[in-house]
Formats: C-alpha cells, structure tokens, sequence
C-alpha cells in the first residue's frame, strides 16, 4: 500500500534528521521514541493485502503521514546551521512540538485496532496523555534551561557588538582598529556557538582546522600518558578541555607536505557530525624549535575509554548501560552510512569508544588517520587487556584471507555490547587459538547473563551470529535499542 511505505519512508529520514539536530534535543528524542513505537502496527499493516485495510485504518495513515511531515519539519528546522539565530528569536519552540505529539496520540488511538490485545494495552501506554504530558514537561524543561543560557551568553555578545558600533561611530578613520573590534566580536559568536553545541554533544565537523598554539593555554595542559609515539595531554583551547597528542620523533618533517595530507583528510571528517562521533578540532604545528612539533587537537572525554569506566563501574545501572550501548550504535550507524559505500572502522573494540561526561559514549580511532599516519613513528603497540582476537569475526578467525566487511565489524560490535552488558573482559585468560577454538570450531557464544534484559540479549546475540547474513546492520541495531531504552524508561 502507497501511503504505508510513504510513512515508512518518512520515519527513516526523521531518524536520520535525530542525529543532526542542534538544540531542542530532548524533544526531538522523545518524539523519535514515539514515532519508531508507531511503527509497530503499520509494519503489521504492509504485510496484509490492500484489500483487507478499512478506510478508516487508510485515513488514520494519512493522517499519521501528515503528521510526520510536520515532524519532519521540526526536525529539520533544529538542524540549520544558522540555528542559533533564529532559536534565540523564537517566541516560543515548544509550540510545534505539542502540536505534533497531541497528533501522533490519536494515531496511536487509530492505530491501537490494529494490535492484539496483549501488545495494544503496552502499546498504549506509551501515548497516555498523563504519562506524555509528564514526559514533555520535563522535557520542556531540559531544552529550555540551555535556552535561558544562551539568552544570557547572547546579551553578552550584544553588549559587545554595541560596543563596536560605539567604536565605529567615534574611531572614524581609524578602520583597522574597527577592523580589529569586529574580528573580536566575531570570534565571540563563534565561541558561544561552540559552547552551546559543545554542552549539547553536537559541534559541526566544519571547524576542523589548523590551530596556534598560542589558542592552546599552555600552562592548563596535564599529563595523561605517553606512549612511544606520542604523549597526551589535557589542555584548553579557547578555555574549553581538549586532549592533546603531542608527536614524537615524527616521520615526515616537511609542514607543508602534513599540510596538504590534513586539508585533504579535513573534506572526509566534514561528513561525520554527530554526538557520539569525537569531536577533532584540529592540528597544531608548531615552527619556533629547530624541528616541526606536531600535535592533533581533539575533543576530551573525562571517564576515558568504554573499557575503562566497565572496569571501573561493574555494577551500572540498566538504563545507563543500554544508552551507552545505544550511544556506541549511533556512532557506528553514522559512520557506516555516511558514505553511499559504507565506511568501515576497521578496528572496532571497548578501547575505540570513549566516555565524556554523563556517560555520552563516542566512537574515536579513525578521526585525521592519514595525517596521523604521516607524522606518527610506527613502533610496537601495548598490548590490551582485551585479546585482539575476541573481537574477529568466526570466517576472520578461520582464514586470514576472509575479506573484512560490514558483517565482520558488525561482529567485533557484538563483542562491545556484550562487554556492556556484563562488565566482563571477553575471552579473558584465552590464548587466540582458545578462542578460535570456541568460537569457529564450537560456535560458542559467552552468556551474557540472566539479569541483562531480554531484547537486548537478543540483539547481541544477532550481532555475535555465526552467519554473517543474520546479523543485523547498524541502523537495525539502533532501532532495536531505542525500543530497548524507552521500555527501560517506561518501567522506572
């Protein structure tokens, strides 16, 4: 039926448009959770022939359709890139969204006929007006607490731009200082951009760029560790926490040629904007010593890698866990399907993800790699706690010539999820043939354990199939687990 896959097709680009959005986050969130839970009965619906749909049911989708179009609209509307503006001059963002929730509840209402008495009274509840009305609320709240803050940041800048004016008006021919002035002012804009997209985890991969070090306090930096290629620090850059790679013995001394490879590399990184991808800010280089210094600039996570804070914090909390779990999808979705040919990580394991503040999780390790690789000395690498091994895939284990691909990367993201549900180290003590031994030659899965929720032991359970054919693709990953959470959400 036409309108069935129009609606369909509607609510993928709003789940693509989720991932772009700059500010109103909450909202646009909960208004995801309630689309993909619509879903379910018009799933039902294209598979009965055309002939067995009443009318009615035919202009509850119409309806359903429309509504996603507005919805669509608003999502759209939140991720301009001139969204500050116009969000600082709304008189009220709340509006549109209450227009399109009170709509998808009498979908939902329309919808419910559909379902068989065990799965409508769940379904429902999702859409009861207390239950929603609670939910936008805080939601409401959340989105419009980081409003009030960037009015205030605003006034500020518009303090500063009158200044100028001021200037403009006094200073007369002195153009290079006004010059000067509305550099300044334009910087602050910048800044305040940065700060509130920084705050809401999304910042737009088109700033990537050469940095001074005179951007970068100096005196703030704080050793992380070294390795035998670099050391890392914690530094600022324009007061904001950055980390810091400083390179070591590089490779290629010639700036000019790491100039080219890093604005070559800077058109690919212009594709991937997302909360859950690390943010890179830029290179350094630094010409004052007698040798070229070569650091990259990026986005600093306080709890460290995935692996890390599961060791540290064994006993997360359920609904923590599923959001990191659907955090690390995320960014795995948007790097696979940025590209029309999908991009692949080529190294996906629990010290790939990084974890900032509030458990927002990130996917990091292939951000500026060919300018990396032009200045990092190659050198023996430390061996993790993980074995390299438990994150290849059954086929890769078995031939060294099986050619690494999505369902392959989508194996090692199984093994993620599975550390994420169980804390535990996988194949921990094992030898790589042990491994190989169990999982090629036994088809041996690690349990995951009887407390971890059903649906998500399903899903990694998917992901960990034998046959490449029967795992899932990472966007199926994150519908699955957006369900997962807003079930999770629903119970608390």
């Amino acid at each position: 039926m036409e309108v069935v896959e129009k609606v369909l097709s509607v609510a993928r680009i709003i789940y693509a448009q989720c991932e772009q959005v700059k500010c109103c986050k909450h909202q646009c969130r909960r208004l995801v959770y309630r689309v993909h839970i619509l879903l379910r009965p018009v799933e039902v619906l294209r598979a009965q022939p055309p002939k067995q749909i009443s009318s009615q049911v035919e202009e509850t989708l119409q309806q359903l359709l429309e509504t996603l179009e507005k919805a669509q609209e608003l999502m759209k509307k939140y991720s301009q890139t001139n969204w500050l503006q116009k969000f600082l001059k709304a008189s009220n963002v709340m509006e549109g969204f209450a227009r399109v929730n009170e709509r998808l509840g009498d979908a939902a209402q329309g919808l419910s006929l559909l379902l068989q008495a065990e799965h409508k009274q769940s379904f429902l509840e999702t859409f009861q007006r207390d239950t929603c009305s609670r939910e936008d609320s805080q939601d409401t709240k959340d989105d419009k607490a980081l409003w009030e803050e960037l009015l205030t940041r605003s006034t500020e800048t518009k303090d500063a731009v009158d200044n100028v004016h001021n200037d403009v008006r006094h200073v007369g021919t002195k153009v290079e200082d006004v010059g000067s002035r509305v550099e300044e002012v334009r910087q602050m804009m910048q800044k305040l951009q940065d700060a509130v997209m920084k705050k809401d985890n999304a910042v737009p991969r088109e700033e990537i760029t050469e940095i001074r070090m005179e951007d970068l306090t100096k005196t703030s930096w704080t050793f992380l560790m070294e390795s035998k290629s670099h050391t890392l620090y914690k530094g600022e850059f324009y007061k904001y926490p950055v980390a810091i790679k400083v390179f070591k013995n590089p490779v290629i001394t010639s700036t000019e040629k790491v100039r080219e490879i890093f604005r070559k590399e800077i058109e690919t990184m212009k594709k991937f904007e997302s909360p859950n991808i690390l943010r890179m800010y830029g290179i350094c280089i630094d010409e004052r010593g007698s040798s070229p210094c070569f650091s990259i600039v990026m986005e600093y996570c306080e709890k460290g890698t995935l692996r890390d804070v599961l060791t540290r914090k064994p006993q997360l909390p359920w609904e923590t866990r599923i959001r990191m779990a659907l955090d690390a999808a995320r960014g795995l979705y948007r790097l696979h399907q940025t590209a029309e040919k999908s991009k692949l990580h080529g190294c996906i394991n629990s010290t790939k993800f990084l974890v900032a503040k509030g458990y927002c999780v990130k996917l990091s390790g292939f951000e500026l790699s060919k300018t990396e690789s032009s200045i990092k000395r190659s050198c023996k690498k430390k061996l993790m706690d993980v074995p390299a091994s438990a994150y290849i895939s059954p086929l890769g284990l078995a031939s060294l010539c099986h050619k690494y691909d999505v369902p392959s990367e989508i194996y090692s993201f199984g093994i993620v999820l599975w550390e994420i549900a169980t804390s535990k180290i996988p194949f921990e003590g094992c030898s790589s043939q042990e491994i190989y031994q169990k999982v090629y030659e036994q088809r041996y899965q690690a349990p995951v354990g009887e407390d971890c929720p059903s649906h998500l032991q399903d899903v990694i359970n998917q992901c960990r199939a034998f046959e490449p054919s029967q795992r899932p693709s990472a966007e199926e990953i994150v519908d699955s687990l957006i369900a997962i959470y807003g079930k999770i959400n629903t119970a608390s």
